[in-house]
């Protein structure tokens, strides 16, 4: 029986090979799940037919699109999606569908029981891994994991990088309206701010399927998320965040 009302961002760069697929499943579940709900797929200044097929998707299915131009990264991309979303709950997700969609179910669960953000977590007992994590993949996280505890003292949360995160409106408003990292290290800004704003949150582990490809750079990425995080704890020492 379908219920509730959604908004699912979905940001998207160079996913011309997987993205009509994924987009129909996401949608083929939105539409069996709930009463009403808005797709929203940004485009994050792709470089190959990401766009097109989003448009030739949007001829079929109505999904909303946002076209970022030039790339600002992935964190900017989320934060225009959800910023402009309407519904209640506010999710996003990543496009390669590391995450299957039909792990929502137990997110919103968590949601009607009051927590106010429910983060996937690759990091808590019951994780199912579908496909292995390429091995530089297990050494970034590790290191990441480090900064963030040293840098800007999120104990709480296992994983802040898992790109599957269900919000309360209220929650997902105050947090993006004050985000300032535009790639990978937005995540980590996100739950800084909800440790910040006093607000609820829990990790459920999930079904893993690592996609084949990654769009993550092996040195130059760990150096700038490196340097977001000393810009998180600067702006919090400036009071940019209140």
């Amino acid at each position: 029986m379908k219920s509730g009302r959604i908004s699912v961002v979905v940001p998207c760069f160079n996913e011309e090979k997987t993205i009509y697929f994924n987009l129909k499943n996401i949608f083929d579940y939105l539409n069996n799940r709930f009463h009403d709900f808005e797709l929203i797929a940004v485009n994050d200044g792709s470089a190959d037919k990401t766009l097109e097929k989003l448009r030739r998707f949007q001829k079929e299915f109505p999904i909303r699109i946002i076209d970022n131009q030039p790339n600002e990264g992935k964190g900017k991309a989320v934060q225009r999606g959800i910023l402009k979303s309407r519904f209640e709950t506010v999710m996003f997700l990543d496009a390669d569908l590391g995450i299957p969609i039909e792990e929502l179910d137990g997110f919103l669960e968590e949601v009607k029981n009051g927590f106010d953000l429910v983060i996937a977590s690759r990091f808590v007992p019951g994780l199912k891994i579908l496909r292995p994590v390429v091995w530089h993949r297990r050494i970034m996280e590790k290191i990441f994991r480090l900064l963030r505890i040293i840098i800007i003292n999120i104990w709480n949360i296992k994983d802040t990088q898992c790109g599957f995160k269900v919000f309360r409106r209220e929650a997902a408003m105050k947090i993006f309206s004050r985000l300032t990292v535009k790639r990978f290290a937005f995540d980590a800004e996100v739950i800084f701010l909800a440790n910040k704003f006093g607000y609820k949150m829990k990790e459920l582990p999930i079904s893993l399927q690592n996609p084949p490809e990654s769009h993550i750079r092996l040195v130059r990425d760990p150096l700038n998320m490196t340097w977001d995080l000393l810009r998180i704890r600067v702006n919090d020492w400036r009071g940019k965040y209140k």
